[in-house]
């Protein structure tokens, strides 16, 4: 049995493509999920074809997505009592050859960590040995992912810095690159760029978010624009970018909700350029050669850096440099020798779980 616990979009939207080879090759999966984000986690799960969940141990904070402190101690302790209840009966019902995978840098990722370690049964950790060096930046993916490293068994590291970071390690696997190259190349190749040239902005992490200052400085800066741009909302990040769009008094931003993957992919693909504080979305743009800011002050992956992308450190001079020559920075689609989903899955029936 691979049971994957998982609680956000990203980690659904990464997770998947190892999940649907997994499914075509007849092993058997289950799905955990916390609801770390709510509606919109169950609403994309269906848009990729996931289907419904296994179990639910917790729906967020009851209920609501997780926007602060209180709301993540009333699922935490949601979760604990799950665990409570449930930790014999898992123990004594999971058959032996059982995995728990977890993605990332996530709060589910450390409980997910945490249920296998309480339930002995090894850890498999998708996307590891990523660091920044700074555990403030980005908070708290930095910490999050060192904690799951502490308990997982199995470590699949995207890039050889990552695989470094994890020398010591036991059971350190190579994967050349993020399970998110494919998602975007399960959906097809490079599309045209877009008769009417606009910007992608996706702003949603919480060091930024956070920081309104910032956020009304980016803001200012990103109505410099030369071509249109399409900000991406969510219920974690609307009221903050709505208030600062309107103190801004540009015209350049045009509001838009957070998009199914498929449609968010297909945009990316037509898009002049992005500017965005995901890692994830990191990963597409480096496969994609599309010119990327990266709005955080350090980012833990080196793909596309110096090449198409660009991280800002904050530095509003850089963010207005990046928009007056993205063009520059352009690149073709290169599609990867290796999938990682594919080395992910042929390692776990290899180590024979599933079966």
């Amino acid at each position: 049995m691979i049971v994957f616990i998982y609680g956000t979009t990203a980690e659904a939207i990464k997770i998947a493509p190892v999940i649907r080879r997994l499914r075509d090759r007849g092993v058997q999966t289950q799905q955990w999920i916390t609801m770390q984000h709510t509606e919109a986690l169950v609403k994309v799960m269906g848009q990729l074809g996931l289907g419904e969940p296994d179990i639910v141990i917790a729906h967020g904070a009851k209920g609501r997505p997780l926007r602060g402190s209180k709301d993540v101690l009333t699922w935490g302790t949601t979760i604990a009592g799950w665990l409570r209840r449930n930790r014999k009966r898992l123990k004594a019902t999971l058959p032996e050859n059982t995995v728990i995978v977890v993605h990332g840098d996530t709060m589910t990722s450390v409980v997910g960590a945490y249920i296998a370690k309480r339930l002995g049964l090894p850890c498999a950790h998708i996307e590891a040995g990523l660091r920044s060096g700074n555990w403030r930046h980005p908070f708290p993916e930095e910490l999050d992912r060192r904690i799951v490293g502490t308990m997982a068994t199995v470590h699949y590291t995207p890039s050889e810095e990552a695989t470094r970071n994890l020398a010591k390690r036991k059971n350190v696997v190579y994967t050349y690159g993020n399970t998110a190259l494919d998602a975007v190349l399960d959906h097809g190749d490079q599309a045209g760029a877009a008769d009417d040239p606009f910007g992608v902005v996706l702003l949603h992490r919480y060091e930024f978010i956070s920081n309104p200052q910032l956020v009304d400085d980016t803001i200012a800066s990103l109505q410099q624009s030369p071509v249109p741009l399409r900000l991406i909302v969510d219920v974690y990040n609307r009221e903050t970018l709505e208030k600062s769009l309107a103190k801004s008094g540009g015209d350049r931003i045009t509001i838009i909700p957070k998009l199914s993957h498929d449609a968010f992919v297909e945009m990316l693909k037509s898009a002049s350029f992005v500017v965005t504080d995901s890692g994830g979305i990191q990963a597409e743009s480096a496969l994609l050669g599309l010119p990327t800011l990266i709005h955080r002050k350090t980012t833990e992956q080196g793909e596309g850096i110096g090449r198409n992308i660009v991280l800002s450190e904050w530095d509003l001079g850089r963010l207005t440099g990046f928009l007056s020559d993205y063009e520059s920075m352009r690149h073709g689609l290169e599609r990867p020798e290796h999938s990682p989903s594919d080395i992910i899955v042929d390692d776990l029936i290899a180590r024979g779980y599933g079966h």
